[in-house]
């Protein structure tokens, strides 16, 4: 954490990406490892850290789909539109971006740095910390791919974006699991790591679609609302491109899954 926080201060490409994928890696093993844990430390870091998330959430999202639009631009796209368009999102990138570097460099940041640098020191532990990793990993791992089967299973082609993206979410979770059991567990656990992060590619590019398309919606309303219908038409255009990505992904993602 302390570096992605180092890389927002130096400006550097990505540091604000970097800055939630901390975030989230630390959430994750914090859930892994509560039963590991005593106490309540480890549900507070994560509160924190997911508030540090959800502050860094919206410059990230406008940056990927900013980039969404522009590689899906066709010919038949108004170029006036399209210009007015992604000036929009870029603009909202540029103030989303000031306004998280400005949490992250803020002192409730520094003080969460601070306490996880305590804890990674001397975090207090319950009982089964007594016991071997090679005990405890495989249940863990096991427990979190459980988790991630029972949801997956239950998608079906029509399912709401909701439910893609939760199973999204648990298979990230599944892959940093394997990450983290890697060096105890060997191939078994780098072999999960590598399915977890093909579905997390494949359900990714989903959500990013998805997220496209609700900002789309938005910015169709808000031109339909000033009068403006042709702009809202082409961005009615662009949304369903948008929408109609989901379904490839969906189909690819149950191929691989449920394939013999």
């Amino acid at each position: 954490m302390g570096k992605a926080v180092r890389m927002v201060e130096r400006g550097e490409e990505d540091a604000i990406h970097q800055v939630r994928v901390s975030c989230r890696r630390l959430r994750s093993d914090l859930k892994l490892f509560r039963k590991v844990i005593a106490g309540d430390w480890g549900e507070k870091l994560r509160v924190e850290l997911a508030w540090l998330a959800n502050s860094c959430g919206e410059a990230r999202d406008l940056e990927v789909i900013a980039e969404l639009v522009r590689d899906g631009v066709t010919s038949e796209d108004d170029a006036e539109h399209v210009a007015t368009i992604l000036g929009t999102l870029t603009a909202g990138l540029e103030r989303a971006s000031g306004q998280s570097a400005e949490v992250v460099l803020g002192e409730r940041t520094a003080l969460l740095v601070r306490e996880l640098q305590v804890v990674a020191a001397a975090p207090e532990l319950s009982g089964l910390a007594e016991k071997t990793s090679g005990e405890v990993l495989p249940k863990l791992l096991k427990a979190a791919r459980r988790k991630f089967e029972a949801s997956a299973e239950l998608l079906k082609p029509w399912s709401p974006d909701d439910d893609w993206h939760e199973v999204r979410l648990l298979a990230k979770r599944v892959r940093y699991a394997a990450d983290t059991s890697a060096s105890v567990l060997g191939d078994e656990a780098r072999d999960i790591a590598v399915q977890a992060a093909r579905f997390q590619e494949l359900l990714g590019q989903h959500q990013d679609h998805c997220a496209a398309a609700d900002a789309l919606t938005r910015l169709a309303q808000d031109a339909a609302a000033q009068g403006d219908a042709e702009l809202s038409f082409t961005l009615g255009r662009l949304t369903e491109r948008h929408r109609a990505a989901r379904k490839p992904l969906r189909e690819e993602f149950l191929n691989q899954y449920h394939r013999p």
